[in-house]
Formats: structure tokens, sequence, C-alpha cells
């Protein structure tokens, strides 16, 4: 009974624990330089989303989910920011980069059973 719940345990958990998803990253911040809040994204012209900064050893990245994009070709385009206490947000300049989703393959066709 154990090994029971042991295997039902692992078959329920250990599925969320796997990242499928593709990730646009950047190389991290040098620890000796400002370091940004976060990253304002816009993809294909949408609206801006704010992505926290990710933070790796040495410093913070960019780190944003591009899984939910369709098939095609994708412009994104970021924005690094900082608030600051006395002027604001403060933002860098923007950085474009430009990617493509290969479409699904089709449906199999001429499916039956032979002998």
């Amino acid at each position: 009974m154990k090994k029971y719940f042991a295997v039902l345990f692992c078959a329920l958990a250990l599925p969320g624990l796997a990242v499928a998803a593709p990730f646009v990253v950047s190389d991290p911040y040098p620890a000796a330089s400002l370091q940004p809040d976060g990253f304002a994204v816009a993809v294909d012209g949408g609206a801006v989303v704010e992505s926290p900064a990710q933070a790796v050893t040495g410093g913070v990245r960019l780190y944003y989910d591009v899984s939910a994009v369709s098939a095609g070709t994708h412009t994104l385009r970021v924005k690094a920011y900082k608030n600051d206490a006395v002027w604001g947000r403060l933002e860098s300049t923007e950085a474009v980069f430009t990617f493509s989703r290969p479409a699904s393959p089709s449906a199999p066709a001429g499916i039956g059973l032979v002998k």
C-alpha cells in the first residue's frame, strides 16, 4: 500500500516540476552595475507586460516565458527599468529580439486496420 501511495505521489507531483516552456533570457547584469528591478516586455506590438528581474549568481537577468505565442515569427521589445525614490521610473533603451515558433505537424491521414 505504501508503494501505491509513493507511485501516486510521484505521478502527481513530478510533472509539476518539469519546465517545458521556452523562455527568453538575457545575460546577467554584472554585480558592479546598476541592477534593474524588472523588464517591460511587449510581444508583437501588444500590451507591455512587466516581468520582474530574476536573481542569478552575480546579478539579475530577464527571464520571460514565451510558451503562449502562436506559430510564426514574433518580435519582442524589452526595456530594463529601475524604480528610483527621487526620479521615478528610469528605463533603458529598447532591445529588440526576433524569434520563430515552428508550426505543429499535421494530423496523420489514412489511419486504418490491416491484417
